[in-house]
């Protein structure tokens, strides 16, 4: 049963629009909570703080530019409470670089030039973890700051703001210690505003460095 909930989630990310898939995945958490909400908890609570630092690459899905480079090295970092039930909360951050154009001569009424771009983004979520069997289910929703570098004429122009985004996860984790695990991430980036995922693959290394 939770491995065709697990399957039911990829194969929806394919076919559901962007702007609706926030809701599915809410109603697709709130199933789960359901389903489990008749497990027994352990007779002796522990409460636990980790700290995940990841690695891996972000592709940009939806650009089909040619002129723009869509695959980016992305750090990320991410710390959880894990108070001993079904449900885990925490924050993430990382740096992730959506799309960069290198150099491109331009034609301009004034004069030709050499135009450049990237936009890269700093997400700040609010997250949500459970484990169904062996995988971490991830879901992460809140802003992130978006900037936009310009450079023609020789001169940089530098554009931010904030943007409401949600990312979606999951995750396998071995351990290697009581304290620390290894694992491989699949996670997604949505960008409503923009209309843009960014997908990818990562490498985590987690450590439960407070434990009471």
């Amino acid at each position: 049963m939770e491995l065709l909930l697990i399957i039911q989630v990829l194969l929806l990310m394919n076919i559901i629009h962007p702007n609706k898939l926030f809701l599915f995945i809410t109603l697709f958490f709130a199933s789960l909570l359901l389903t489990k909400a008749q497990d027994k908890p352990s007779i002796e609570k522990k409460y636990a703080l980790s700290a995940t630092i990841g690695s891996g690459l972000i592709y940009n899905i939806q650009n089909r530019d040619p002129f723009f480079d869509n695959l980016f090295y992305s750090p990320s970092l991410r710390i959880m409470w894990k108070p001993d039930h079904l449900l885990n909360i925490g924050l993430e951050s990382g740096y992730l670089t959506i799309s960069k154009l290198d150099s491109m001569i331009v034609s301009t009424p004034f004069d030709s030039t050499t135009f450049k771009a990237r936009l890269n983004a700093i997400p700040m979520l609010l997250v949500f973890n459970m484990k169904v069997s062996k995988i971490d289910l991830y879901y992460g929703m809140g802003l992130s700051y978006l900037t936009t570098h310009l450079e023609a004429f020789d001169e940089k122009v530098i554009v931010g703001n904030w943007y409401y985004c949600y990312n979606i996860a999951l995750a396998y984790n071995y351990p290697i210690s009581k304290k620390m695990e290894i694992g491989i991430e699949a996670k997604s980036f949505f960008f409503p505003k923009l209309q843009t995922i960014a997908g990818g693959i990562a490498i985590n290394f987690s450590y439960r460095f407070l434990q009471w």
